[in-house]
């Protein structure tokens, strides 16, 4: 090479920062997408719910007695249907009661009638037999972008 003349190209140091630099990037991109917010934990308690009555309906289906949840201010229970009456499962039962996480406030439409006091219903509001089709209704957690909708079924 003649004196005066640089070869062109990239140095080794040109070429580790652009590798740096993306691998920065590439990272921030994916601690975004991992982190949760509202909206994901709104949908985890709907996918807890949708899990809990496909269990209930199963058991309705499996003993032959009606089975049946009961929406109150706190979060939910689940009941069943023996000797004649509406029985509160034991604490031990399954699917198990919940509690909403705090300060969640979910707005629940049984047969599209919006419940404005879940907390004064005495007996389960849905009721699944596994022969006929269960009581539908519909819980909204969240609001704007954040909003995530349950409809059973």
């Amino acid at each position: 090479m003649p004196a005066g003349m640089r070869a062109r190209g990239f140095t080794l140091v040109e070429i580790l920062v652009v590798v740096v630099i993306a691998g920065i990037l590439t990272g921030t991109v994916l601690l975004g997408l991992g982190r949760t917010g509202p909206g994901q934990a709104h949908q985890r308690e709907l996918d807890r719910l949708a899990a809990s009555l496909e269990v209930m309906c199963d058991q309705a289906l499996l003993a032959g007695a009606a089975r049946g949840l009961r929406f109150h201010a706190d979060g939910y229970d689940f009941w069943r249907f023996a000797e004649g009456d509406w029985q509160l499962l034991p604490p031990e039962g399954r699917p198990a009661a919940v509690r909403w996480p705090e300060g969640l406030r979910p707005r629940v439409r049984v047969e599209d009638v919006l419940l404005r006091s879940a907390g004064s219903a005495r007996l389960p509001q849905v009721i699944c037999t596994g022969i006929e089709p269960p009581t539908p209704f519909v819980v909204e957690l969240g609001r704007g972008e954040q909003l995530k909708r349950l409809r059973w079924p």
